[in-house]
């Protein structure tokens, strides 16, 4: 039976294969023949472009050490180019202020004016009395003394030259504890007085009699009284009158017009 069976399956696959190659030869298969060409056409697209894209993967140490080479390359040029990109803006900031304070001498040319780099500076926020001081590049071979105002690209007291040496100096900022400037408040009376830093953000000007008449918004200057600083450099804004009936003495709270947490370049004024 088995025998039999196995001579049957051969006749029968002799007999399918007789009959694809007569429907091949006749064209009777022709339409299903087109038809599977069709169907498997993306197939074979897809295996060919995978075929070649094995062909072309590197397959030896050499070609994979010149793509790295490569890479490497190109991220140092990348870094490069940031560097100089960061050097370029700090020259372009430097350079803009430079010329504002150049722009302030031309049209104040009665100030000797010493610029200076500042190359040191300490924590805003400490609360020490000497935090806020900053440290310059120029010294008492740049005619610099102790008492000298500081100012900013603009022409506006930032701060005091409280320390020098040869080559470089210290300054208290206006802001900062301690830091005291002979000042004078643009009212009606140009009430006199003297500032001093308050924890580092803002400025008091103390003891000024009840009588003055102060308000918001008046400007305080450098009033030229008792120490090397010259009368009328602009120190900041009454922020809040602090005056009681009862009391003698009224106070008032003054806003620095100008931003002390961005200081590069500034100028210390000579006498």
């Amino acid at each position: 039976m088995r025998l039999a069976w196995k001579i049957k399956k051969i006749w029968l696959w002799l007999f399918i294969i007789a009959f694809i190659f007569f429907a091949h030869f006749s064209r009777l298969s022709r339409p299903l023949e087109n038809s599977l060409t069709i169907a498997i056409r993306p197939l074979g697209k897809s295996l060919h472009g995978l075929s070649t894209w094995f062909q072309g993967r590197p397959n030896d140490a050499n070609s994979i050490e010149e793509i790295v080479a490569k890479l490497t390359v190109a991220e140092n040029k990348l870094v490069l180019a940031i560097v100089d990109q960061a050097q370029l803006q700090l020259l372009v900031e430097e350079n803009n202020k430079l010329r504002q304070q150049l722009n302030f001498l031309n049209n104040n040319n009665h100030y000797r004016l010493v610029s200076a780099n500042i190359v040191s500076r300490q924590n805003l926020f400490d609360a020490e009395g000497n935090a806020q001081d900053i440290i310059l590049d120029r010294g008492s071979k740049d005619g610099i003394i102790t008492g000298l105002g500081v100012i900013n690209e603009s022409g506006v007291i930032i701060g005091k030259i409280i320390e020098v040496k040869d080559n470089s100096s210290r300054a208290c900022l206006t802001t900062g504890n301690n830091c005291q400037l002979a000042a004078a408040i643009l009212n009606g009376t140009k009430t006199i007085g003297l500032s001093e830093g308050e924890l580092g953000l803002t400025i008091k000007m103390n003891y000024i009699p009840q009588m003055e008449q102060i308000k918001e918004g008046d400007i305080v200057i450098s009033s030229g009284l008792g120490d090397n600083i010259p009368r009328g450099l602009v120190i900041g804004r009454v922020a809040q009158v602090n005056n009681q009936s009862n009391e003698i003495w009224q106070d008032v709270s003054i806003e620095p017009i100008a931003s002390l947490y961005n200081l590069t370049v500034v100028a210390v004024v000579l006498p």
